[in-house]
């Protein structure tokens, strides 16, 4: 029988999807010997079915700290976006123009601004209130029956599948650093480190990141850990090609830059289903009708779901949970996505993890589980 071959590195990461991907695209910025194991397209992988949108707007009104941090990784993106497409050639399609929040209704629209007006106070998220004349400007077609909406100067949109082949496409371009097919299926401890199995080999490190969406459930069982995330699946629909109309996304609508509309924004605690449902459908088309009327008359092409990765405040989870052994998880891999390349692999990169990552570490939900928020992005 062969025996499968086995490697040495600084550091495994596990997960190749967005989250997995910055992270270890930042650490070998930073001359880190790593090796990223990525399952392949079997994972269940949020990275394939994300809208897209790159946004501070509405992240943490259960964890205030999520406010500041995520506005610290919207204004990340901008050089982030810079480098990697330097490095590549991959386009990839980041626009920030703003993004909006619609509200239908005046109640919501009220309870909207007093949460970014909290938002405001903790982080400096800046923010407008606009009626429907006044988002005509950069969204035409929009109905004139809506309540109004929270415009984000900062907010924006990228293609999450360009990133992620971006980032696979730089990961490789240091010789043996990207391992597809490579499951990790075993996680041990060893006087140096760790030792992880996969079909491809295995692989010891000093360091281990945990960095694979819903799968961490399964790999911090092998550290003694349990964690406190679920499914959320969300359903998009994708349109026809449609002339360039709408100049900002919306958490509902956006407009792609080959002229496609994305609509999306349903939240279902289904477990690990990831069919779409015709119910699902009709609703996220009516509510987009509702907002661009105009939409009634294009096209839908296809639908699809993916599973959101959701710890109980919807904030990320950041923690040293064994002796070199890193958990990074989070809902938000598009938004996120420079601020894992950046502070996080710093942190990783240290050794340990600052007072800044406090906030996001699992001991938050040792006196209970909060309410579960709702978010956009």
């Amino acid at each position: 029988m062969t025996s499968r071959p086995e490697i040495g590195v600084e550091i495994a990461v596990i997960g190749g999807g967005l989250v997995g991907a910055a992270v270890a695209y930042g650490l070998i910025k930073k001359g880190l010997g790593i090796v990223l194991l990525d399952e392949g397209d079997t994972a269940i992988r949020a990275s394939r079915g994300n809208f897209g949108l790159v946004c501070a707007a509405g992240k943490g009104d259960k964890l205030e700290n999520y406010a500041p941090w995520a506005l610290q990784g919207v204004h990340a993106w901008a050089e982030f976006a810079k480098n990697l497409i330097a490095e590549t050639g991959i386009d990839l399609e980041l626009e920030q123009n703003g993004g909006f929040v619609f509200c239908a209704e005046p109640p919501a629209l009220k309870e909207r601004i007093e949460m970014m007006e909290r938002l405001r106070r903790k982080s400096g998220l800046d923010f407008e209130v606009m009626k429907p004349a006044e988002i005509a400007r950069l969204m035409p077609g929009v109905s004139s029956n809506v309540a109004g909406a929270i415009f984000c100067e900062i907010d924006g949109a990228a293609n999450p599948l360009k990133l992620l082949r971006a980032l696979h496409a730089a990961i490789s371009a240091t010789e043996g650093a990207l391992r597809r097919d490579a499951r990790a299926e075993r996680i041990e401890r060893t006087s140096g480190g760790y030792r992880i199995t996969t079909p491809a080999g295995v692989v010891t490190s000093e360091k281990v990141v945990l960095a694979a969406g819903l799968g961490n459930l399964g790999l911090a069982k092998w550290l003694g850990v349990g964690l406190p995330i679920k499914p959320m699946r969300g359903q998009i629909l994708v349109t026809e090609r449609y002339e360039p109309i709408l100049k900002a996304p919306s958490e509902h609508v956006r407009q792609t830059m080959d002229g496609t509309f994305l609509l999306g924004g349903s939240w279902e605690d289904v477990g690990y289903d990831t069919s779409t449902t015709f119910e699902v459908t009709r609703d996220i088309a009516a509510r987009a009708v509702r907002y661009f009327p105009f939409l009634d008359k294009v096209r839908l092409v296809r639908t699809w779901s993916a599973l959101r990765i959701l710890a109980p405040d919807n904030a990320p989870i950041y923690d040293e949970i064994a002796p070199g052994a890193f958990l990074v998880t989070c809902h938000s891999g598009v938004s996120l996505a420079a601020i894992h390349a950046g502070k996080v692999a710093g942190w990783i990169a240290d050794g340990a993890l600052p007072d800044e990552a406090a906030p996001f570490a699992l001991s938050r939900f040792e006196s209970g589980l909060p309410e579960r928020e709702i978010a956009y992005g």
